[in-house]
C-alpha cells in the first residue's frame, strides 16, 4: 500500500478511511453492546442517516425489522463466544429498495487478546442473487419438463461411450449411467450396424443424430424406440457431449406391421374376389342363349357374393357365424314363404374363405330349388341342417341340404356351373367333402369339411 508499513500511523489512518469511505461495500463496527461504533459512507447512505444520527445505536433503534435486528444480535454473540467469522445473506429495505446483501462478521481482537468488538462488511448482492434464482427455476423447470415426458432423455459424451439417462420414461427402467458396452447389450442385435453408422456419422459431421431401432426394456423384450441427439460445442469449438430424446414408438410400429399385414390380405383377398367374379362371369355367360336371362343370373350370383362380403365386414373378416351366412344365402327365398325353410344347427364360426364357398354353394342351392326343384311349387321346403362331428381326431362341420315335397328330380344330363361349383370348387375351398344327389324326392346335398380353426359351441 502507499507509504508502506513505515508509513506513519496518522497516514495509515487516512489510508485506511480513504478506502473504507470509497468502496461501494457497507462497512461497519458494533461493540460489545451491539451498538454501531462505526460506520461508513456507503452503509450511512443506504440507512439515509448521517454520522450523528447513526452511530451509537443498534440494530433495532436504527429501523431494522425486529427479525432482523434479534438474527445480527445472536450472530455478534456467536462471533464473540467463538471467535470465528460468520456469514450469511438477508433482505433489507434501504434507501435503495429491497435488496438482498451478503455479509460477514468477523471478531476484532484487542491488545488483551480479547474480542473488542465485531467488523462486518456486507455488499449488495441481489442482482446476482436474482441470477442464481432464475437459474435455480430454469433448472427446476427444466427437470420437471425432463421428468414429465414420455420421452426417455439422456445425454453422452462426445464418442459416445459414455451414457446416462438424465430423466423421463422408465423404459430401461431405472435412471444413470448406462454399461460402457449399452449397444451390445441394449441394442438389438439386427440394429446395432444401424445405429453405430447413425452415431458415425452424427460424429463425423456433428450434426443431429437419427435413428429408430429396437431396445431392450426393463420387462426383458424389445421395444421400438426413435432416438434423436443434438451436438453440444462452444461456439467454433469441437463437440463436448450430445443431448438428446427418445421416444417409445413400439405401438406405433405395431400399428404400421398391422397396417401392412391389412393391406396385403386386402391385395389377397381383392385378388381373391376378382378371381371369384371372373370365374362366374365366364361360367354364366360362356354358351349363353339367352343373353338377359344371362345377366340376371350373374348379376344374382354377384349380389350372392356381395351378401356374403357383408356378413363378413361386421365381423372384421376374421370369421363369420355359420347361421348367419345361410341365411343371407337364402334370403331371397326368405322373403317370399320363411316358413318353408327348416334351419337348425349349433353356432359355428366359418373362416372367410370357407364362409364365402359356402355361401355361393348354397345360394346356387337355393336358386335351382326355386326354378326346378322343391322351391317351385307351393308346397314344396327345403331342410336346412348341420352338427359339428368329431372325425380323424377333430372337429368337423356336416351340413345337408334337403329338398322335400318338390316335383319329381331328374338327374341333369350335363353338369352345369352351378353343380360345378357346389362339387368342385365347394370341395376345393372348404378343403372337405361334397356329395350332391338328384333323388327323385328331392335333391340332398351332404357338405363335410375340417373346421382346425374353428370356435365350435356344442
Amino acid at each position: 500500500m502507499a507509504g508502506g508499513a513505515h508509513a506513519p500511523a496518522e497516514q495509515r489512518l487516512r489510508l485506511y478511511e480513504t478506502l473504507l469511505q470509497t468502496t461501494p461495500d457497507l462497512v461497519y463496527m458494533w461493540d460489545l453492546q451491539h451498538r454501531f461504533t462505526y460506520a461508513n459512507a456507503a452503509l450511512l447512505a443506504m440507512w439515509g442517516k448521517t454520522w450523528d444520527e447513526a452511530i451509537g445505536r443498534n440494530c433495532l433503534e436504527l429501523g431494522y425489522e425486529p427479525w432482523h435486528a434479534a438474527m445480527h444480535d445472536r450472530e455478534i454473540e456467536q462471533v464473540i463466544a467463538t471467535r470465528q467469522p460468520v456469514r450469511g445473506d438477508v433482505p433489507f429495505n434501504g434507501t435503495n429498495g429491497r435488496r438482498i446483501y451478503d455479509y460477514l462478521l468477523v471478531p476484532v481482537i484487542g491488545p488483551d487478546g480479547e474480542v473488542e468488538a465485531v467488523a462486518g462488511t456486507t455488499r449488495d448482492v441481489t442482482e446476482r442473487k436474482q441470477h442464481e434464482e432464475a437459474r435455480r427455476r430454469s433448472e427446476e423447470r427444466l427437470a420437471a419438463m425432463v421428468d414429465a415426458t414420455t420421452d426417455l432423455v439422456y445425454r453422452t459424451n462426445a464418442d459416445w461411450s459414455e451414457v446416462d439417462i438424465v430423466g423421463g420414461s422408465l423404459l430401461l427402467g431405472r435412471h444413470g449411467s448406462l454399461t460402457p458396452a449399452w449397444l451390445e447389450v441394449l441394442v438389438h442385435p439386427d440394429d446395432r450396424d444401424l445405429v453405430a453408422d447413425a452415431i458415425a456419422r452424427a460424429r463425423a459431421s456433428q450434426s443431429t443424430f437419427s435413428a429408430e431401432h429396437r431396445i431392450r426394456n426393463e420387462a426383458g423384450g424389445w421395444s421400438w424406440i426413435a432416438s434423436r441427439a443434438v451436438p453440444i460445442r462452444p461456439i467454433g469449438g469441437e463437440v463436448t457431449e450430445w443431448f438428446g430424446a427418445a421416444t417409445d414408438i413400439t405401438a406405433r410400429r405395431q400399428h404400421e406391421e398391422h397396417q401392412r399385414l391389412l393391406l396385403n390380405e386386402l391385395n389377397h383377398r381383392v385378388k381373391n374376389t376378382l378371381a371369384i367374379v371372373q370365374s362366374i362371369a365366364l361360367q354364366t355367360l360362356r354358351r349363353a342363349d339367352d343373353i338377359g336371362l344371362a345377366c340376371d343370373r350373374f348379376e344374382a350370383r354377384l349380389h350372392a357374393l356381395a351378401q356374403a362380403h357383408d356378413v363378413l365386414t361386421r365381423q372384421q373378416w376374421e370369421h363369420a357365424p355359420l347361421h348367419d351366412i345361410v341365411r343371407t344365402a337364402i334370403a331371397p327365398c326368405l322373403q317370399e314363404d320363411a316358413q318353408r325353410f327348416d334351419i337348425d344347427g349349433p353356432p359355428m364360426e366359418l373362416e372367410p374363405q370357407r364362409a364365402l364357398a359356402l355361401s355361393m354353394a348354397l345360394h346356387e342351392l337355393c336358386t335351382n330349388a326355386m326354378k326346378y326343384g322343391a322351391l317351385s311349387v307351393a308346397q314344396g321346403r327345403v331342410r336346412i341342417h348341420w352338427t359339428s362331428e368329431p372325425q380323424q381326431g377333430r372337429r368337423s362341420l356336416v351340413l345337408h341340404w334337403q329338398e322335400m315335397d318338390g316335383p319329381p328330380v331328374v338327374a341333369p344330363a350335363h353338369r352345369g356351373y352351378g353343380s360345378r361349383l357346389i362339387e368342385r370348387g365347394l370341395r376345393h375351398d372348404l378343403g372337405g367333402d361334397v356329395a350332391l344327389d338328384f333323388q327323385p324326392a328331392g335333391v340332398h346335398c351332404r357338405i363335410t369339411a375340417p373346421m382346425p380353426d374353428l370356435g365350435v359351441a356344442a
